[in-house]
């Protein structure tokens, strides 16, 4: 069995699917469908069963949002997502931390790439998330932003 030797002075101050705060929001409960499981602070869309989930997909459209992943800590650390059939927490209202592929300004809207399920500003080839707007800023590609939904 291991033993943690090692500490860090700083903890990290956010990843993708972390929730933001403490206001209230609205998670729901859905089954993975995706045979590779789905990353944690990803778009998702609906499954083809009833409360079912999959990855957004380049054919996906703004009606077939669900939500974003939640980051659950019950799942183990190393596998950083859900594994198929496993009961996700889905965000529909509320702030997320995710992975932007641009810099992006507070206030902008957000679209999903849907050949990659990272978030943007950039309208073209992307769909845009009814009633999201980024609530930071970031100054280059992939990092870290918070998504307001709702």
């Amino acid at each position: 069995m291991a033993v943690q030797s090692t500490y860090s002075e700083n903890i990290r101050a956010a990843v993708p699917g972390q929730l933001v705060d403490t206001i209230p929001k609205t998670l729901l409960s859905r089954t993975v469908e995706d045979a590779g499981g789905l990353a944690f602070g990803i778009p998702v869309a609906q499954g083809a069963a009833d409360k079912g989930i999959r990855a957004f997909t380049t054919s996906d459209t703004a009606a077939d949002f669900v939500g974003i992943t939640v980051r659950e800590r019950s799942v183990a650390a190393e596998a950083d997502q859900f594994k198929q059939y496993d009961s996700a927490r889905v965000l529909t209202q509320g702030a997320i931390w995710v992975l932007a592929s641009v810099a992006v300004a507070v206030g902008d809207p957000v679209y999903v790439v849907p050949a990659t399920g990272l978030f943007t500003n950039v309208a073209t080839g992307n769909v845009q998330l009814p009633n999201a707007r980024f609530d930071t800023s970031t100054t280059a590609i992939n990092q870290l932003a918070q998504v307001r939904l709702g």
